[in-house]
């Protein structure tokens, strides 16, 4: 079997290990939603999520350096293999205590403020906002200390043990809110309690997997200046993007609860967790894919490296639409299955807006995958950045002159566009790409398929009433079709013959 062949397999096979537990993560995180919102109502459920939103606010920092350490591991491995990965690791654990610091330094000083002063939180719920508020913080930082071993289990693509660990997250994160309330006291806090005990469990199981696995995980005490600049380099200029995506999300949240308060947070966060779980069936297919496109190349196969970048653009963006159309059509009537008569204002909307916010999203990701695997980040950070930024003063704008909330969501989703426009011409000053090749060979399929697919379920929605019936029909037509058009339409022919082998292998297995 060749190398291609060999790496093309892993892909599949991650991507299974990974299928199999969103599945699993997705049905629980669902049901633990709608089971904690009554647990501890809407208006606990929106303090815990703007609380918890704005102290992860300042992951920012921590992303733009755990994407520079998963970026350096999959490329020196690659490149030097063991002993450049040893190199990353040790570097990762000094960037991580010094990041740690200056984290814990802002939050409790910016964020406690803020915390105090400005969000709107109702007085007899002050207390609790406070408790959490302390709790996340320490969440948040064992999550910072768990990003070098979570790097390594990425770049070593050992999919299995990551999909068996978030398995085990969301089951134990579902029972600790069965138990909630027969445990007594502010089941908010004891919930946020919880939660730190989990991620302690996690930083524990990540440790001791990737110290008894991979034979870099060795801590010494001559450090490689050299890769620790490079490192603190990449990561700096990674900051502009990560803050823009951190404003991004919670910005947004920010400006909701000044403007309309938790309950509307509420919504948002209920928009965005339905989006999460989409999203992360995305990412069975992108997340194998990224440690080869780096070390592709690493290798000089920059022709390898474009052709996976086409591919992953398009797969993970129809895959998208297959799953989001029928929720789409069908938003009020599963909602009410979900969570009931407890449905705070502007949820639908909010899903909506964020979904198609996703699709472009989606396609700058596979774009951004290759400028953060040449390590030319200036360019891409700057311009980027800057106009994702732009979407919240014009939110913010208009939520001031009497906009209703959604439309915060729709500048994001507007300058989002003008950022993966953006992305393309950046990344043509980098590698031979043809932006020509790319609209034809990924955008117009796309087009295509959402084109000739969307009909027939919109005509299902308008003759037929709500209910199970609709939404089993339009779900089953919506795949039908979609799978059907994808296959004619958006593959070419080497990518249908791929389909088929990996199908005929699975059945043979």
């Amino acid at each position: 079997m060749s190398e291609v062949s060999s790496n093309n397999n892993r892909i599949a096979k991650n991507s299974i290990f990974l299928s199999i537990r969103m599945v699993i993560v997705l049905a629980i995180s669902l049901y633990t939603t709608r089971v904690l919102l009554k647990t501890i109502g809407v208006v606990d459920y929106g303090v815990y999520n703007v609380v918890c939103g704005f102290v992860i606010m300042f992951a920012f920092l921590n992303t733009s350096m755990s994407n520079g350490i998963q970026r350096f591991y999959n490329y020196e491995l690659g490149k030097h293999g063991e002993q450049g990965a040893r190199r990353v690791y040790n570097s990762a654990l000094v960037i991580q205590l010094i990041l740690a610091l200056i984290i814990l330094i802002l939050i409790e000083t910016i964020g406690l403020w803020y915390l105090n002063n400005v969000m709107v939180i109702p007085d007899e719920r002050m207390y609790a906002a406070r408790c959490i508020f302390q709790i996340s913080t320490i969440s948040f930082v064992l999550t910072i200390f768990q990003a070098p071993y979570t790097a390594a289990v990425m770049a070593h693509e050992r999919m299995d043990f990551y999909a068996i660990m978030s398995v085990l997250d969301a089951i134990i994160k579902l029972l600790i809110i069965l138990l909630l309330p027969k445990l007594g006291g502010d089941q908010l806090i004891i919930y946020a309690l919880l939660l730190l005990l989990i991620s302690l469990i996690n930083i524990i199981c990540y440790f001791f997997y990737s110290r008894f696995n991979f034979p870099e995980i060795r801590l010494y005490l001559n450090f490689d200046k050299k890769m620790l600049k490079e490192m603190t380099f990449f990561s700096g200029w990674n900051i502009f993007g990560t803050f823009s995506s951190m404003m991004k999300d919670q910005g947004v949240n920010l400006i909701i609860n000044l403007f309309f308060g938790p309950v509307v947070n509420a919504a948002r966060g209920i928009a965005v967790q339905v989006n999460s779980g989409l999203q992360g069936f995305i990412s069975n297919l992108t997340v194998p894919v990224r440690p080869q496109v780096i070390q592709s190349y690493a290798q000089g196969q920059i022709d390898r490296t474009l052709r996976l970048t086409y591919s992953i653009s398009k797969y993970s963006t129809l895959f998208l639409y297959l799953m989001a159309l029928p929720i789409c059509f069908e938003i009020d009537f599963i909602l009410s299955i979900w969570l009931g008569k407890d449905i705070p204002e502007y949820t639908e909307i909010f899903i909506l807006i964020i979904i198609l916010t996703s699709f472009l999203n989606n396609l700058n990701s596979a774009v951004s995958g290759v400028i953060h695997a040449s390590g030319k980040m200036k360019t891409y950070q700057i311009v980027t950045s800057l106009i994702a930024l732009t979407s919240l003063p014009i939110g913010y704008i208009l939520l001031r002159v009497g906009f209703s909330a959604e439309w915060i969501l729709w500048s994001v989703f507007i300058m989002m566009f003008f950022a993966q426009v953006a992305s393309l011409f950046i990344l043509k000053t980098i590698v031979p790409f043809s932006i020509k090749q790319y609209l034809k060979e990924v955008i117009y399929p796309l087009f295509l398929v959402v084109l000739l697919s969307i009909w027939i379920p919109w005509l299902l929605t308008s003759i037929m009433q709500p209910g199970w019936a609709r939404l089993i029909c339009v779900t089953l037509v919506s795949v039908i079709i979609t799978l059907l058009l994808t296959y004619k339409i958006g593959l070419n022919s080497s990518e249908r013959t791929l389909i088929k082998d990996l199908i005929a292998k699975i059945v043979k297995k």
